[in-house]
C-alpha cells in the first residue's frame, strides 16, 4: 500500500500552503456583513465586514511572506523534473543531499545510497533520455520543521519506451546545515500502477 501524504501543521497548511481557506470564508462574511448593514442603515454591521477583509488580507500577506517546508519540497521537485527532462545531470546531482537515499516500491523499504542514485541519474543521457513529460500530480505537505514530502506522478517518454509511461514517486526534501533545501529521500513508488522491480535504474 502506497504512503499518503499527512497533514501539514494548521499553520503551515492555512498561513502558508492554503491561505484561500482561511481568506475566502472571511471576504464572504465581509460581503454579506457590508451589503446587510448597507441595506439596513447600520454601521456596526459594515465595521465587522471591514475587519473580516482586514483579517482576510492579513492572512494573505502572511502566506505571501511565508514559505513552509512543504512548498519548499515542491519547489525543488519542480526543479529536479526540469533538470531532469534537461539530461542536466551535475545540476541534478547539486539537488541532492549528501546523504539521500534511494528506495523501491515505498520509502520505508530499504534504501540505497546517493551513488546508486547517481547511476540512475547518468542513463538519462542515454537510453532513458527524455523525449516528453507531462506531471499529472504534485501534492506536497509539511512534515517537519525542516522537512517537507511531495508525491510526484509523472507521465513519460523516453528514448528507450514505446509511449508514455506512468510513474509515482515519494519524495522527501530536507534544510541541510548550509540553509539550502535538498533531495533527502526518493522512493519510486510505482511504474504503470506496479511496484518496479529493484533491478531497475
Amino acid at each position: 500500500m502506497e504512503p499518503e501524504l499527512p497533514a501539514s501543521p494548521f499553520l503551515d497548511r492555512w498561513f502558508a500552503e492554503a491561505p484561500w481557506g482561511i481568506a475566502f470564508p472571511l471576504l464572504v462574511t465581509a460581503a454579506v456583513l457590508a451589503w446587510w448593514g448597507a441595506r439596513n442603515e447600520r454601521a456596526r454591521p459594515i465595521m465587522a465586514g471591514v475587519g473580516c477583509l482586514l483579517a482576510a488580507a492579513a492572512a494573505l500577506a502572511v502566506a505571501a511572506m511565508r514559505t513552509s517546508p512543504g512548498e519548499h519540497a515542491a519547489a525543488t521537485v519542480r526543479e529536479l523534473v526540469a533538470r531532469a527532462e534537461a539530461a542536466d545531470i551535475d545540476g541534478i546531482h547539486a539537488l541532492l543531499s549528501p546523504d539521500a537515499s534511494f528506495h523501491h516500491g515505498s520509502p520505508r523499504s530499504p534504501g540505497q545510497d546517493t551513488d546508486r542514485l547517481v547511476r540512475a541519474t547518468e542513463t538519462l543521457r542515454g537510453r532513458h533520455r527524455i523525449d516528453s513529460n507531462d506531471i499529472t500530480r504534485l501534492d506536497f505537505a509539511t512534515i517537519a520543521p525542516d522537512r517537507g514530502a511531495v508525491v510526484l506522478a509523472c507521465r513519460t517518454t523516453t528514448a528507450s519506451s514505446w509511449g508514455p509511461v506512468p510513474t509515482r514517486w515519494w519524495i522527501e526534501v530536507v534544510r541541510t546545515p548550509d540553509g539550502e533545501w535538498r533531495i533527502d529521500r526518493i522512493a519510486w513508488l510505482a511504474l504503470m500502477d506496479r511496484a518496479p522491480d529493484p533491478s531497475l535504474p
